[in-house]
């Protein structure tokens, strides 16, 4: 597959409003509906509010037609580790953490198209990933962590990331990376 990954900031500040919802309108993922929600009804309003970053993988058909293969979502947002804690004791002290608040990058959004290829995920991770490193060059802070849902879970360890727990109302796991 041949993509092109744009931010949603850019796209915005480029294309008409007619023309990007009809591009997010393009995505459809029923393996995650809370994800395609967020991105057709709120990603527009994060971005401009600096809430969060979105990022789009997009490709053009033969016909000339755009059409979003998947998106992710960058944020910042603390985690708080309580005691006692689940985490390996070296990936704690690498954490950073002060009166049990660790400074974090979030991967708040992680989805990709119906009947895209396998495998994409992990690509749009790695750029995920990639680009919270360039953060971590200019600013610091090398703790990325989402939450998941239960069957995701080894997937996302599959990627690098460590489960430290359930957040607090127990319906997602939290877990971290270190970059």
């Amino acid at each position: 597959m041949r993509f092109s990954i744009s931010r949603l900031g850019t796209l915005i500040s480029t294309m008409e409003g007619k023309h990007l919802q009809s591009l997010l309108s393009s995505f459809r993922c029923s393996a995650e509906p809370v994800a395609e929600n967020f991105l057709k009804n709120t990603a527009i309003m994060h971005e401009k509010n600096s809430i969060s970053r979105t990022y789009l993988f997009s490709e053009v058909d033969d016909s000339g037609v755009r059409t979003v293969k998947g998106f992710f979502t960058l944020a910042i947002k603390c985690l708080s580790v309580d005691r006692p804690h689940n985490i390996p004791e070296e990936m704690f002290e690498l954490m950073n953490i002060n009166d049990l608040v660790a400074q974090a990058y979030l991967l708040g959004q992680l989805a990709k198209a119906d009947g895209v290829e396998k495998g994409f995920g992990k690509i749009m991770i790695k750029h995920a990933l990639g680009t919270f490193s360039d953060g971590k060059e200019m600013f610091g802070c090398r703790l990325v962590r989402l939450d998941c849902k239960d069957k995701m879970l080894g997937y996302y360890e599959s990627c690098g990331f460590t489960q430290i727990g359930k957040n607090k109302s127990g319906n997602l796991n939290q877990m971290v990376a270190i970059i």
